[in-house]
């Protein structure tokens, strides 16, 4: 379902996009710095988002995608300091621990990649080996963030942001049950083994920044309740994993759950936000693969640069006060389990759908299947097939709804504006089929 998703998404915005040339400053600001920064992770502080990769992380050996404008490359600049980069993009929990779920070990993400560069072997490896003495530069402090892809926090994004999903949160109980059986005991794991392995210095574990406005919108392929289930929701039920397994670990949390706040979705225009909403891109060096659709999306719902400089002050003050001697080690505290799910956090899955107020469009089933593109100048696009004298409702991109008679022939003829580019050229339209099932047609700009 995920790559029929990301095919759809990749027609409409354009996949032909591939990622600037390799970044060319260096991977380690201040290699000969007495202050040394570890960051660990998945792609949330790898970078991933970013136009330009360091040298070696965005081939098809290793897609690591290590950014400059990452926010732990940031605060190593603002402060002088070394930083050890070995986060990488796609992590999860066991590619930083080197164990699987089953205590079995893993192999590095990466195992191919280039001997110099981090990801073919796990993160607490060359963590291990600094804390010991047995490479150069031990650690003063230790960044990480884990645990988004273990929840499948990307897969969930897409799922709910696709135009032809009716109601993500369907699979709502799932989601949220899988955080309780899956993510929480394996970040209790990690943190527990990066804490150990850091020796004895601070680690810092980061909660994952909320990228929606609690007031919501329609979005493209998300309606407002979709969007309150994904940030009211489900952000806010992983940050209690995090928060709730690093104190179990005893390990310090720096909350960035707000920091996008004033530039979330629904708060500015997309390309005005802190995060990307469908970045469709590909490797450097990587043919499209059909059957491997996944990659071509990796940079959405991603910080972008911006992002990234809203994170660096929040993560910047706790960083400054390990410097100064002044952040203590918390104690570990008992496990009881994660916080319990409430009700209310469901966000009513299987609640029938929202049609357009003030339209004549209604029904208990709304089932986006179908998208078509159109040339540039098409000012309509014919339809067939409907219920006779029934309504169609339509909008273009961030348009407010219309509606119109379907004739007694079933046809109608719905206008559309595809004269702009990209994104912006999304147009809904809902229609109801003699059956009475009501559908939702995507018509985007061709080409």
């Amino acid at each position: 379902m995920v790559w029929l998703v990301l095919l759809i998404l990749a027609l409409a915005f354009g996949w032909n996009d591939v990622n600037n040339a390799p970044e060319t400053d260096p991977l380690d600001p201040n290699p000969s710095a007495s202050f040394r920064i570890f960051a660990l992770g998945d792609s949330y502080i790898s970078g991933e988002g970013a136009r330009r990769y360091f040298d070696g992380t965005d081939v098809p050996n290793n897609m690591c995608h290590r950014a400059a404008t990452a926010y732990p490359h940031l605060i190593a600049e603002q402060l002088h300091a070394s930083l050890t980069f070995i986060a990488c993009s796609g992590a999860r929990t066991w590619d930083v621990t080197g164990f699987g779920p089953a205590g079995n070990p893993v192999p590095g993400q990466h195992p191919r990649s280039a001997p110099d560069v981090y990801g073919g072997r796990p993160q607490v490896e060359p963590l291990t080996a600094a804390a010991r003495g047995d490479e150069a530069g031990r650690p003063d402090v230790v960044l990480i963030s884990i645990g988004g892809n273990d929840a499948g926090f990307a897969e969930i994004g897409i799922d709910c942001a696709a135009p032809f999903v009716a109601d993500c949160r369907e699979q709502a109980a799932r989601w949220l049950r899988r955080l309780e059986t899956d993510v929480y005991p394996a970040l209790v794991k990690t943190y527990t083994a990066v804490r150990a392995d850091a020796g004895g210095v601070p680690v810092l574990a980061l909660t994952y920044p909320n990228p929606i406005s609690p007031r919501g919108c329609n979005l493209v392929g998300l309606n407002p309740a979709e969007m309150s289930f994904l940030g009211g929701v489900f952000v806010k039920r992983l940050n209690q994993m995090v928060r709730s397994a690093a104190a179990v670990a005893g390990v310090r949390v720096i909350d960035i759950s707000e920091a996008f706040d004033h530039y979330r979705f629904c708060e500015k225009p997309i390309d005005e936000t802190a995060v990307n909403f469908v970045a469709i891109s590909h490797t450097r060096g990587a043919p499209i693969d059909i059957a491997q659709l996944g990659g071509l999306a990796h940079g959405s719902l991603h910080p972008n640069k911006l992002g990234h400089e809203l994170i660096e002050p929040i993560v910047l003050k706790q960083v400054e006060a390990v410097q100064a001697g002044g952040l203590a080690l918390p104690q570990p505290q008992p496990d009881k389990g994660p916080p319990p799910l409430t009700p209310d956090e469901l966000g009513s899955p299987g609640k029938p759908p929202e049609f357009p107020v003030g339209t004549a469009c209604h029904g208990t089933t709304l089932a986006a299947v179908s998208q078509l593109s159109a040339e540039p100048d098409r000012e309509f696009v014919s339809l067939t097939g409907l219920a006779p004298r029934s309504t169609v409702c339509f909008r273009t991109y961030r348009g407010e709804w219309d509606s119109k008679r379907a004739r007694a022939d079933g046809t109608v003829q719905a206008p559309v504006d595809l004269s702009r580019e990209g994104i912006a050229s999304l147009n809904e339209i809902l229609v109801e089929e003699p059956g009475g099932t009501w559908k939702k047609i995507v018509v985007v700009r061709s080409g």
